[in-house]
């Protein structure tokens, strides 16, 4: 702890950021998260890579609201948004591919299957329509 406060001071000082609270407050997050993922326990696994594609996503929404709308960036930030969207994308799929490959090495033979891509059917459905409204033109406007 003693380490990470010096060295983000010596980077707030020599950086000249106006805002060295946001540093200190990155650094304590990455001590604090390395510690908690050090201290996990293998059968927690699962439930930690969970919480981890949820931070993805979180990251998603977050470079997504960057973007600006246009087809290609036309910013540094869009382009830095673009790369977070696409890094953690891949990311949020991988992390659950692996953890749907984790709990299967629980599943026992004899358990009933799952039936939980039906849980899509209701989203496509609402998709599907809103497409079709849109298309007709009979959409409601959109709210700004």
């Amino acid at each position: 702890l003693t380490a990470t406060g010096a060295t983000t001071a010596a980077i707030g000082v020599g950086s000249k950021i106006p805002d060295t609270g946001m540093l200190a407050t990155f650094a304590l997050s990455v001590w604090v998260g390395s510690q908690a993922v050090r201290g996990v326990a293998h059968s927690l696994h699962s439930p930690l890579m969970s919480i981890t594609n949820a931070i993805s996503g979180m990251t998603v929404v977050g470079g997504m609201m960057q973007l600006g709308g246009g087809f290609l960036p036309h910013s540094v930030p869009q382009v830095l948004a673009t790369t977070a969207v696409s890094l953690s994308a891949v990311n949020l799929t991988g992390g659950f591919l692996v953890t749907k490959k984790m709990l299967d090495m629980f599943r026992r033979p004899d358990d009933p299957p799952e039936y939980f891509h039906y849980m899509l059917a209701p989203p496509a459905a609402a998709v599907t329509g809103f497409g079709l409204l849109h298309l007709t033109g009979a959409a409601a406007p959109t709210v700004s």
